[in-house]
């Protein structure tokens, strides 16, 4: 009888074991199937608000992520076009960080939740056919019901769409443990032979204009660029992007003229934006640049950061340009994610040396790049980049 009860006990909790993981939601969605698509050669998507919940894709195509849209019966198509999925997500994922991660998408997205926009990835050159790229969505989520997600893509030429997987909605934070820094170590300046050679704290009421003059003035882009965007005061350096008689004005300086470097460690301290749309960045830039194809000679644009708030919040963007003109060349979009980087103060540099570049967030180092090195003397800028087109 023993034998028996024993059985039946160790019997029992296997069954109870079964059942516990059996009801066990998952920690993530598989998205890449069964897509409504629609082209939007016409570019009416956003007037006719496909993204919303009350849109009729009924009449649309039904398409597969991770392929090419291409190869599904668009063989011609550049240009815009909409993905739009229904996914009901677990109750039990209530309370934890919900995000949706595209393996690659050729080449730009803007990404909507049940009808809200929550990010939008890819502008002018940053394609991200060939990266990942996640966003955080846990605000817009309803639990326990379906959840609309639509996506706009943007296709420059060649392949396009949802073309890599994995493309997944999930709770799972190892699903966006990317872009992480090199080495958890902070650089340490002294250890490495680094003496400070030039800095500006923004003391007085007024640009130090032996150190800066301001740039870009007139227009540029969407906006237009004026001294007046731009204020030093407390200690600090502040530019601006606000609308004025329906123009976007935006600031930008630099040390051009006045100071050039070659080769250092390159900080600043900075507070991010706040806003969609135009951009803050921190860069170098040589005036040469369009004089020749050669990044030796002519130099070469090293962005130590640009921060884009529609990528999601948490991310920061290096890029390298060259060769100014027709046969213009870039390292591509190397992205960086810092929970919280948008607020607060933070430290943003690039070591910049005979043999490489290194970019680094709060003294961690994020990347290294050892081609397309300058070696002439560059420029420092800090801007406020306006978009490409009215928003």
């Amino acid at each position: 009888m023993k034998l028996s009860s024993n059985l039946r006990l160790i019997l029992l909790i296997f069954t109870l074991t079964i059942s516990c993981v059996a009801s066990e939601s998952p920690k993530t969605i598989d998205l890449t199937t069964n897509w409504k698509f629609s082209p939007d050669e016409n570019n009416v998507g956003i007037s006719e608000k496909w993204y919303a919940t009350d849109f009729d894709d009924s009449q649309w195509d039904t398409l597969d992520g991770g392929v090419r849209w291409e190869d599904q019966g668009y063989k011609d198509l550049d240009g815009y076009a909409w993905y739009r999925k229904k996914v009901e997500i677990p109750e039990e994922w209530k309370g934890k960080d919900v995000w949706i991660k595209f393996g690659a998408v050729n080449d730009a997205y803007t990404l909507y939740v049940n009808g809200v926009q929550v990010s939008s990835y890819g502008d002018s050159q940053y394609s991200f056919a060939d990266k990942p790229s996640f966003t955080k969505v846990t605000k817009e989520i309803k639990y326990g019901e379906p959840n609309l997600i639509s996506v706009r893509v943007n296709d420059w030429g060649n392949s396009g769409g949802l073309w890599h997987t994995p493309i997944i909605i999930t709770v799972d934070k190892a699903e966006t443990e990317l872009y992480k820094p090199l080495s958890n170590i902070p650089i340490n300046l002294e250890k490495e032979g680094y003496e400070l050679f030039w800095e500006d704290e923004f003391n007085g009421n007024e640009l130090d204009k032996t150190k800066w003059k301001h740039r870009a003035l007139g227009p540029r882009r969407a906006g237009f660029g004026t001294p007046d965007a731009v204020e030093v005061k407390d200690g600090y350096m502040t530019i601006r992007a606000y609308m004025e008689n329906d123009t976007l004005k935006v600031g930008a300086i630099s040390t051009e003229g006045i100071k050039g470097f070659k080769y250092g460690y390159f900080e600043c301290r900075a507070q991010l934006p706040k806003t969609t749309g135009p951009w803050a960045a921190f860069w170098i830039q040589s005036s040469k640049i369009s004089q020749g194809e050669d990044p030796g000679k002519y130099g070469t644009e090293i962005d130590i950061f640009e921060y884009f708030k529609e990528q999601g919040g948490d991310f920061v963007s290096h890029n390298l340009y060259w060769a100014y003109g027709p046969n213009q060349k870039t390292s591509g979009a190397f992205l960086s994610k810092v929970e919280g980087i948008g607020e607060g103060f933070h430290t943003f540099a690039v070591e910049w040396t005979p043999e490489k570049y290194a970019f680094f967030i709060d003294g961690l180092k994020y990347y290294e790049y050892k081609n397309a090195i300058s070696h002439i003397e560059e420029s420092i800028i800090l801007s406020f980049e306006p978009c490409s087109e009215e928003e």
